[in-house]
Formats: structure tokens, sequence, C-alpha cells
């Protein structure tokens, strides 16, 4: 015997596959013809829905810098190369400070700009939303004593050249509040109005005695005069207070040897005052170009070195500024369900729409499972009805023989009407007996008619 013989064969696969398909095909058409009234709202609903969150954002958008090596430039730059891997163009803009950046974004001329917390906000600031502050922006005092540094700001600028930067820039407004703050007479000729560039190299040919910058420490400019032969960083003993003064500041230390380990630069704990880095968009920004700002920040504090806040960012610090709805989101929850298995946008979109998705498939869900019996229970009316209009054919009919009249040409083309409209008909795989004897009875009666017609005619002959 077959050692096979007894073994079970695994069932095969039906053969009527693509006919199977070719039915539910058939069975879907059929119940949007059936249904179209009641579907069309919910997709003309879905439509509005999908307007409203507006899914396709733009692939080019401008945002406004700061002067060259600036802070705000070197994380511009890498805020480029990371919406250039997404497929976006970002625009860099190059100004005079945070100042202008907020009077550019006011007048519409730019879509999204660095500011720094504690500038002068035009009365347009009212339309601007934040993504929150990006890295924190220390206070440097660059100069040249060594010994003997009064930590009274006023004296120790006391005969000496300083350059404050431009009407406009960040480090010009921070500054200028400060020694407002400490009494220093800011007409003083002494204070020089110098863009960053030509400030460091001024302070480097040692024209200036002192140099303001208000920079991370990834600033190219920062980089450039900590490490220039006898620079010191003045430390700001005063820190806490001036924090507890402007709402904007943080205290921060710069830890010994931060610049340099051989020599040792600084030598010891500098204490600082930095403000931050934020971002500020208006209203009009879509929300997926929105989440694509805060993964290019998440991404940019994990992996640049910092001294001062690791891990702190992106987050929200200047209350001025109302928090974006994307933002307030993003630092509740962190990245959308589907970022990085899915393009940025339609990460974004889900995350606007997740909610309703639910409310939808709450509703669509059960009715999938109704749908089949829904079906099969739709093509029984079908029939029910075709027998119907078939009955009162056949009563016609029949009381037309009772009464001896001649039947009509019309009944004729009635019966044939309703054959093709049966012919036509659909229905699942478990009625095709109901429908075929519809079929059958339908020809019966169109054999009477004709029968009836024939009679007719042969009496006339």
């Amino acid at each position: 015997m077959d050692p096979m013989h007894n073994k079970k064969l695994p069932p095969k696969a039906p053969g009527n596959f693509q006919a199977v398909v070719v039915e539910e095909l058939l069975a879907f058409w059929s119940f949007l013809q059936s249904n179209w009234v009641y579907i069309l709202p919910g997709v003309l609903l879905l439509a509005v829905m999908l307007y409203v969150v507006r899914p396709l954002p733009p692939r080019t958008l401008t945002i406004a810098t700061g002067q060259e090596h600036s802070t705000a430039d070197v994380v511009g730059h890498r805020y480029r190369d990371f919406f250039r891997k997404h497929g976006v163009d970002l625009k860099l803009v190059p100004t005079k400070g945070a100042e202008e950046n907020t009077g550019l974004l006011a007048e519409g001329k730019v879509d999204a700009v660095f500011s720094q917390g504690g500038i002068n906000l035009p009365d347009e600031a009212r339309h601007f939303l934040s993504l929150g502050s990006v890295v924190y922006q220390p206070l440097w005092l660059f100069h040249y004593q060594a010994d003997n540094v009064d930590p009274d700001l006023n004296r120790f600028l006391a005969g000496k050249k300083a350059s404050i930067n431009i009407h406009g820039s960040s480090t010009r407004a921070m500054v200028e509040s400060l020694l407002k703050a400490q009494g220093v007479d800011l007409t003083s000729t002494n204070l020089l109005t110098m863009g960053t560039h030509d400030s460091v190299q001024a302070f480097k040919d040692h024209k200036i005695d002192a140099l303001f910058l208000v920079g991370a420490m990834a600033s190219q400019n920062v980089q450039e005069v900590s490490h220039y032969p006898g620079v010191q960083m003045y430390n700001f003993t005063l820190a806490s207070a001036y924090a507890k003064r402007f709402q904007y500041l943080d205290p921060v230390t710069l830890p010994a040897g931060t610049i340099n380990l051989h020599p040792v630069v600084p030598k010891q704990d500098v204490q600082m005052i930095a403000t931050t880095l934020d971002i500020l968009i208006t209203d009009k920004m879509h929300p997926a170009l929105q989440l694509l700002f805060m993964e290019a920040t998440t991404d940019l504090e994990r992996k640049r070195v910092t001294y001062f806040s690791p891990g702190k960012f992106p987050t929200y610090m200047d209350a001025r500024i109302p928090e974006s709805d994307v933002a307030q989101r993003y630092f509740k929850e962190g990245s959308p369900f589907l970022w990085g298995y899915a393009p940025f946008w339609v990460a974004s979109l889900f995350d606007e729409v997740w909610f309703y998705l639910l409310a939808i498939g709450a509703i669509v869900i059960p009715l999938i499972g109704f749908l089949p019996s829904y079906r099969k229970t739709h093509a029984v009316l079908s029939i029910e009805s075709c027998y119907d209009a078939l009955r009162v054919i056949e009563n016609e009919l029949v009381v037309l023989r009772r009464q001896a009249l001649p039947v009509p040409s019309i009944m004729l083309a009635r019966i044939e009407q309703l054959n093709d409209k049966v012919r036509e008909l659909w229905v699942p795989t478990g009625n095709r007996n109901a429908y075929y004897d519809l079929r059958a009875a339908i020809h019966i009666v169109r054999d009477d008619i004709l029968a009836e017609l024939k009679e007719e005619r042969d009496q006339l002959l």
C-alpha cells in the first residue's frame, strides 16, 4: 500500500480565485450604486477635513538668520541640511540680527526667523507663534585684562573701548539692557557701534579693549575669539541677579578647560548669563513644516556638543510669544507615530487627524462587518422586488383571459423590460438559485404572453 495513501493532503486553493475577486468588485460597485446618497456626504466630509489640515506642504520656505558666522547663521545651515534630506528647500536670509528678523516676519517677507528672548517685538507680534527655543546663547565679554577684574561691570568698562555691535543685533539689544540696569552711560564714546566681523578683527588687532558677543559655543565668532592668545572671559559674578531682574536670562557656567585643556582655558569656572535662540513663525505656516522644524531641533540637540544644558532643547521658554499647537503637542508627546516610516507630511497629517480617524473607524468597522449580510439582504430584496413586478404582469394577464379581452402588445414590452433588468442584477453566490428561479419564472410568463398574442393573430387571419 502506498504510504502516502493515508496521509492527509492539504486543501487545494480554489480554482475560481479570479471569479471571486470579480464578484467582490461587482458587489462593491453595486453597493456604491445603491448607497451613493449616504456615501457622498462622508466623502465630502473627508475632503473638507483634508483641506482644513492641508496635507500637502510647500517645498520651499525662507528663514531669517543673522550676521555671518553667528549662532543663528551656523544653526540655520544645519537646519537647511536637515530640511534638504526631507525634500524641502530652506532658504537662509542673512540679517543684522534678531530685531531685523522679527520685522521681516511681521512684514511677511520670510516664513520663519531666529529670534532671541528679551528683544523688542513689533506690534504685529500678536500674530507670531513660537516653535520653542533651540539653544542657549551666552553673553560673552572678551577682554585682555588678566588680573584685578572688577566684578562691577560699570567700573570694569571705565576707560575701555568696547564694541556692543550694531543697532538691530541681538548682542546690542541684550547688552544695552544690562548696561542700562547698571547705570552705564550708553552715549559714551567708548561704546562702539561695529558689526560682528569688524568687531572681531578690531579686537584681535588690539584696536578695542573689550568685545561683547551673544552666541553659542558653536558660533564661529565665539570659537575664533576664545582661542585667540591672551584673551580672557569676563566672569559675571552677578549672573543670578541679572537672571532675576530679566526673566529671559538664565545663569549658566562655562566649566574650566572648556575652550582648551593645554593650556587650560579658562583656568577656572566662568559665570555667564544666557538668553535663548528661538524660532518664530506666523500662524500661516503649514503644520508639517512646523513638525520638520521641531524634528530638526531635536536632531541638532542630539548631535551637538553642549556645555550648558545637555538634553534641554527644544523647549518653550519665551512666554511673550504663544506656543504653536504643533510645538505644544510635540513637547508633550514627542515625534509622531509614523515619523521615520513615512514622509514627514504624512506623519504630520496622521498626527493631526488620528483622533478623527479613530472616530470614523468606530463607525466604519461595524459597517464593514455588516456589509456581507447587507449585500445578501439587498440581493434578496432586489429579487423579491422583481417577483412583485412579475406578479403584477401575471395577474393582469389572468384578468384579461377571464374577461376574454385581447392582450395588448405593451405587456410584451413590459416583460422584456423586466427581463433586461433582472439580467443586469448582481446577486452573491448564495442567492444564485433564487436568481435563476426568477429568470425561469419570467420566461414562463413571457411565453404565455407570446402564446396569447399568436393566438390573437391566428384568429384575425
